[in-house]
């Protein structure tokens, strides 16, 4: 779990699922709200994960590839402090990633994650990477064979209403509204899926704290005209 310390407390920036064995995290959970998003504070800059040894991630950039340092929480999702900002940057938050793909229809589902999907209670989000083989492969500048994941997907939950003041846990089914999304990491469309279809892909159980999370719907509010 990543942590940023801001006004006198210690808040959850996100938590992931690292493989170090393929240099990637293969999924990455956070919260999305206004307190995350306000601010300007803005790095360029990458950085080693201090939780993590040299030898366990990446470093740089995929070495003449077509794929991108695709984050999996996106580092404008992080403008309440530089050292939020700076934790999205770290090379364990980045996938080899097809560039049409980060710079299209991957980046439409962050802003919406930081507009229209978010609300007044929070919006929670699961993000990560998939392999159904690891043929592919990209060397990354420190020469590390990085494979490629060939889908990525996204999960998201919050209150339907988005004004409860209440927490997830405490709601009904009613109350509550899921979706996901599944794409090829190609220049691709991605395809909106309830939650359930996407544990059956990936073989994760997402929001398991939350026992009325309605995990076999595909809420409207999430849809998306590409």
């Amino acid at each position: 779990c990543v942590k940023l310390f801001t006004d006198g407390k210690t808040r959850r920036n996100y938590s992931m699922c690292y493989d170090a064995e393929h240099y990637v995290a293969r999924w990455v959970a956070y919260p999305m709200h206004t307190y995350y998003t306000g601010g300007s504070n803005d790095s360029e800059t990458f950085y080693q994960d201090p939780s993590f040894t040299s030898s366990e991630q990446i470093t740089d950039t995929y070495a003449g590839s077509t794929y991108n340092r695709g984050h999996q929480i996106a580092k404008a999702q992080r403008k309440v402090t530089a050292e939020a900002r700076k934790q999205t940057n770290y090379y364990t938050n980045m996938t080899p990633q097809n560039s049409t793909l980060n710079g299209g229809k991957w980046a439409t589902m962050e802003e919406k994650e930081r507009g229209s999907w978010m609300c007044s209670d929070t919006l929670y989000v699961v993000s990560g990477c998939h392999f159904d083989n690891y043929n592919t492969t990209c060397t990354n500048n420190d020469d590390k064979s990085c494979p490629v994941p060939t889908h990525y997907f996204k999960v998201m939950l919050r209150t339907k209403d988005g004004n409860t003041g209440k927490r997830v846990q405490d709601c009904l089914a009613s109350e509550l509204i899921c979706a996901g999304y599944w794409v090829e990491n190609s220049a691709s469309t991605p395809v909106i899926k309830s939650v359930a279809e996407i544990e059956a892909l990936t073989g994760f159980k997402f929001f398991v704290n939350v026992p009325n999370a309605p995990k076999s719907t595909k809420a409207s509010e999430f849809e998306i005209v590409f």
